[in-house]
């Protein structure tokens, strides 16, 4: 791993936990072992920084032959269960955490909305409810610690179910 990648990691982990304000250049390079001037070296700005570790959009990679609201469930399942980051958990935050808003909304309604109308089809509201959904499922786990105790697969399934019915609807 370069120390880009390493200091987009410890952001993109930090981003995720605390939002934008609360996270420090500080608190970035001591998470991924550099100092704060290396930091500021390899990424510019705070700015330019949180841009570079807000996770992308979903991507075809990692979609399987079950129906999509299950798939879509069983990615952010997997991603909590791995701690790995959240897209759609950040998707508000990022929003919300931007130096400029606007354009972040932009950007986020485009990645995530264009996303979701390429599978779903020229429905805008069915990609919004399912949308919403993701974001309040992603969020719910992360930052509330929803569904803890359920078991993996079983919260798969009955997510999935929720989803997929707007899916066919």
């Amino acid at each position: 791993m370069t120390s880009r990648e390493a200091i987009i990691a410890a952001a993109r982990q930090l981003f995720a936990e605390q939002g934008y304000t609360a996270v420090t250049i500080k608190d970035i390079a001591s998470k991924a072992g550099y100092s704060p001037a290396m930091v500021m070296k390899a990424m510019g700005s705070k700015a330019e920084l949180y841009a570079a570790a807000t996770p992308l959009a979903p991507s075809d990679e990692e979609l399987s032959t079950e129906p999509l609201g299950f798939q879509l469930a069983r990615r952010l399942v997997e991603r909590r269960e791995t701690g790995q980051p959240e897209p759609w958990a950040m998707a508000p935050i990022r929003v919300h955490d931007s130096p400029d808003r606007e354009l972040a909304r932009e950007e986020t309604r485009n990645k995530y909305l264009g996303w979701l109308s390429e599978r779903l089809g020229p429905q805008q509201q069915k990609a919004e409810l399912v949308m919403a959904l993701l974001i309040g499922f992603g969020s719910g786990m992360r930052s509330i610690g929803l569904f803890a105790e359920v078991p993996a697969e079983e919260l798969i399934q009955r997510y999935g179910a929720i989803l997929q019915q707007i899916i066919d609807s």
